[in-house]
């Protein structure tokens, strides 16, 4: 069994602020720097559509106008947690798992935690996946959505 990957921030807002924040995906999400857009159409996403609800699908409309189903939410608990089967591009039974919780410090400060998990899930590409997440994360995560809850 591959190790999840944790990333833990503070971030300067209120949790209810974090949480919208993060399901705003589209508002955050560099699609010039990580998009299927760009491997498979060479070229970066047009959008990035969230819907964010329990059952609902992320999903990217490439600049060639081809969809990629990102993922969906399977727990949607409102400024609080959240969890989705995340595959970015890959058929939907090739999935990882994403936890990301909020807890608030105080009335202006959320610690939100990532969890990306369920490594095996995405079958021969799981330690492929594994290694590039481990970076990724840290720029999507600690870099773009921090500095749009800062911002």
């Amino acid at each position: 069994m591959l190790d999840s990957i944790v990333k833990t921030i503070d971030v300067p807002c209120s949790q209810k602020r974090a949480f919208e924040i993060f399901v705003d995906m589209a508002s955050w999400w560099p699609l010039d720097k990580r998009s299927m857009s760009l491997m498979q159409a060479g070229a970066p996403a047009k959008s990035l559509s969230v819907d964010a609800r329990e059952g609902r699908r992320i999903v990217e409309l490439a600049a060639d106008d081809v969809e990629h189903h990102w993922g969906t939410f399977r727990v949607f608990d409102p400024h609080a947690h959240l969890q989705l089967d995340f595959h970015m591009g890959l058929p939907a039974d090739q999935t990882g798992q994403v936890d990301v919780s909020f807890t608030p410090i105080d009335a202006g400060t959320t610690r939100v935690e990532l969890v990306h998990s369920n490594w095996e899930g995405y079958g021969d590409m799981a330690e492929m996946m594994l290694n590039g997440y481990g970076g990724s994360w840290d720029m999507l995560f600690g870099e773009h959505f921090a500095a749009a809850c800062a911002g």
